[in-house]
């Protein structure tokens, strides 16, 4: 006997088809954690300086080697990079681990923002459009600061949405707010604080809620939790080691966006790019979102025209809403069009405006979207652990220090670098590149040349990857 299918039974298989989606799109970035090797040069970059933390003990100063400190960025997520290698080992598993759950603070933040504002559907809908952003995807797994970032400004962001709300009093969310703003601060500095607050600010002034904003400013535990969390790091971090404010304030934050030729970046390279680039990096940091929302649109303004689109964002999401997703969508993009020092993450605090904007336009009671959600998934699995994988190991020399202990076994070996070593040299020996290393009598020595260093023959080689091969180099006679 057949049975037919109720609008509410379709409603509820689509919820948990939404849901499904947002597990296995959050379960295969897990997965995937431990299979690529850690790339030079952000990646290993990073978790050398978390490995370093902890060699040395030092949890203000964050060191790039032994004997300098990383003055371009705060220490928060390499706090939490530092931590899960201490309980979970130096390996690939412990350094991305801390991204993942960044990004689960980041979806918890969207998710406690939207409550009270939409359904159930569009607030699932909308996780799951964030989680498939490309940048999002890559960073919730990546030895980065972008996850930790994301997430904090985010819960800024979220925050003044439940502060801002009709008939809103508790003191709670504007407390949030501060804590969160205290925790980009600790991330990215001051940069982080104007990509939290340029939208909040925005939204304030354009929708009248001048009154919300004064309440969070004249509540003297919002400013002491910002500045009691935040201050003493910076204080401490210039004390221990004196220039750090003067290269970090003005150097990181100044030159690095207005002067496109700044020669002053101690850790990096320029990346010089057009005027406007960002906004090209936000549609592919977005893709799979923005596609579904072009598809919808399209299809809208043919049958309805083209003030259809802006009137079904505003039924969706509502007046308010769909202004300040605008705003967090926009502000980021026109503060960074004037630079050209850029590269495709400066788009990450875009994205949950530009989701919700999606979220407006398609017929999200249509079973297809569910369906072309979970084949992304599936091209992300496959894509992190068949080919990036391979990929990666051209940009790593995890492969070279394998090979190396496999050939070296229990014998006492040396190796050595004919140039100056990536970091993910320093992370794979775990320091041993820091301390010259004598050859002991009977010794087997290896060498790690540039591959086109004159005289090296891959052919020969034990393994190579994009850069460097490995040799015996004058071996022991038996």
């Amino acid at each position: 006997m057949n049975v037919p299918i109720t609008v509410g039974t379709r409603g509820d298989a689509l919820n948990r088809g939404w849901i499904a989606v947002l597990a296995l799109c959050l379960l295969v970035r897990l997965l995937t954690l431990p299979l690529i090797p850690l790339t030079d040069h952000t990646e290993a970059r990073y978790a050398e300086i978390a490995r370093l933390m902890l060699a040395l003990g030092d949890w203000v100063n964050p060191h790039i080697t032994p004997d300098e400190v990383f003055w371009a960025k705060p220490p928060l997520s390499t706090w939490g990079q530092a931590l899960s290698m201490a309980l979970l080992g130096f390996n690939e598993w412990a350094a991305r681990l801390p991204a993942w759950l960044w990004s689960l603070a980041s979806l918890a933040a969207l998710a406690w923002m939207l409550r009270p504002s939409l359904e159930a559907r569009e607030r699932r809908v909308a996780l799951v459009l964030l989680s498939l952003c490309p940048l999002f995807f890559v960073s919730a797994g990546a030895v980065m600061t972008e996850a930790a970032l994301g997430a904090s400004v985010l819960w800024v962001q979220a925050a003044w949405w439940r502060v801002s709300r009709p008939g809103e009093r508790s003191a709670a969310p504007g407390r949030v707010l501060a804590v969160a703003l205290a925790l980009a601060l600790l991330t990215k500095g001051p940069a982080a604080a104007v990509l939290a607050l340029l939208p909040v600010l925005v939204h304030a002034a354009w929708r009248g809620h001048g009154a919300a904003l004064k309440r969070v400013l004249r509540d003297p535990w919002a400013w002491l939790l910002v500045l009691g969390l935040a201050v003493p790091w910076y204080v401490l971090a210039e004390w221990r080691s004196p220039g750090f404010l003067s290269y970090f304030l003005l150097g990181e934050h100044v030159m690095r966006f207005i002067d496109p030729g700044w020669k002053g970046d101690r850790y990096g390279f320029v990346h010089e790019q057009v005027l406007g680039i960002v906004w090209l990096f936000a549609l592919l940091a977005a893709l799979p979102a923005v596609l579904a929302a072009a598809v919808a649109g399209l299809s809208l303004w043919h049958r309805q025209g083209l003030r259809a689109l802006p009137e079904r964002v505003r039924r969706v999401l509502g007046d308010d809403l769909a202004a300040y997703a605008l705003c967090v969508a926009l502000a980021p993009l026109l503060l960074f069009s004037a630079s050209r020092n850029l590269i495709w993450t400066y788009a990450m605090t875009s994205l949950p405006g530009l989701v919700l904007l999606c979220v407006g336009l398609p017929d999200l009671r249509r079973r297809a979207w569910v369906w072309s959600s979970a084949v992304v998934v599936v091209v992300y699995a496959l894509l992190f652990s068949i080919w990036l994988p391979r990929a990666g190991e051209a940009h790593s020399d995890r492969a070279l220090w394998q090979t190396y202990a496999r050939d070296c076994g229990a014998r006492a070996c040396s190796l050595h670098y004919d140039d100056k070593p990536p970091y993910s040299a320093f992370f794979y020996s775990a320091g041993a590149l820091y301390q010259a290393q004598a050859d002991a009598p009977g010794s087997q020595r290896y060498a790690v040349r540039p591959r086109g260093q004159e005289g090296v023959d891959p052919q020969r080689a034990l393994a190579c990857n994009r850069e460097h091969c490995l040799f015996r180099d004058n071996p022991v006679q038996p």
